[in-house]
């Protein structure tokens, strides 16, 4: 029966030398040659079966792409570029060393895109669900972090897509604004930027929070995907509704005193902190809604 032994001798056979990675997985640490005038920004997530996948729907490599993108989004959301990931895992005993390595192409495949190979990690088994970590690692390389503080009254707020309903497939299928992000950063100045995992309503609370300002946003102007059309027909929910709340779309949210080469602009950034949505031209509080994990 194969082991984790066999396992990781098999991820060793997989790995590959970058001009970032001088030693890859197979040693106790991987080796990273860093410049010294570098940044090097670190974040990790994971993800549960059960709650971010359904195991007995998706493939393990869907599954082990959602891991890698939504870090890879991450990086997207500060702008900056991968470098390296580091994944742990948790399989559910009796998965099987073919379950484990579909995981890890998946894994292999999503950072491969953004030239992000996985340098570490670690595996195990036991009684409980699938749960897959993932840590990364990011370089600024000329362009300077952008973060969730900056925005400043009267910028636009800006998103780079239609939002709503992912949750009909698209929560498994995102693709990384990373590219986007770069060139965004390289055109205009950027004051405040997220990537919508958690909600836009929710995900624009904490811009707003930690720039201590508030936002108006423009209902007709939100981009509704048509997913969440479908979605509203099951869900007895307006699409506007799930485009303001649902979350997991993956798309950036950013503020902008100027106008963008791209993205949509969808309200204001005001001095008061309210959250404010004006609708067939009538003001309302907007609710903050979407993903908060209760502890």
């Amino acid at each position: 029966m194969p082991s984790e032994s066999d396992f990781l001798d098999w991820i060793r056979s997989q790995q590959s030398i970058s001009p970032h990675v001088l030693l890859p997985a197979g040693d106790d640490l991987a080796i990273l040659k860093w410049p010294d005038n570098e940044l090097l920004l670190v974040g990790a997530d994971q993800v549960l079966d059960g709650i971010h996948f359904d195991s007995s729907k998706h493939t393990p490599r869907q599954i082990g792409r959602k891991a890698m993108n939504r870090n890879l989004s991450d990086c997207a959301a500060m702008a900056c570029l991968p470098a390296a990931a580091i994944a742990t895992v948790a399989l559910p005993r009796g998965a099987g060393i073919e379950f484990a390595k579909e995981l890890y192409l998946g894994l292999r495949d999503a950072g491969g895109a953004f030239n992000c190979p996985i340098v570490g990690g670690d595996t195990a088994s036991w009684d409980g669900k699938l749960v897959l970590s993932v840590m990364i690692l990011g370089r600024a390389e000329g362009i300077a972090p952008i973060t969730r503080l900056g925005a400043k009254t009267n910028d636009g707020l800006y998103v780079t897509g239609a939002l709503g309903g992912s949750i009909l497939g698209r929560h498994m299928t995102f693709t990384p604004r990373i590219k986007e992000a770069r060139i965004l950063a390289q055109s205009v100045p950027i004051t405040a930027m997220i990537d919508i995992s958690d909600g836009l309503s929710r995900d624009l609370a904490r811009i707003c929070q930690q720039s201590n300002v508030g936002a108006t946003i423009d209902a007709s102007a939100v981009p509704i995907h048509p997913d969440a059309i479908a979605l509203s027909r099951q869900s007895g929910r307006s699409p506007l509704e799930h485009a303001l709340h649902d979350g997991e779309d993956h798309e950036l949210l950013f503020t902008c005193p100027t106008r963008p080469p791209a993205g949509t602009l969808i309200g204001r950034i005001t001095a008061d902190r309210s959250l404010l949505l004006v609708r067939n031209g009538k003001t309302e509080p907007l609710s903050t809604k979407g993903w908060d994990y209760p502890l």
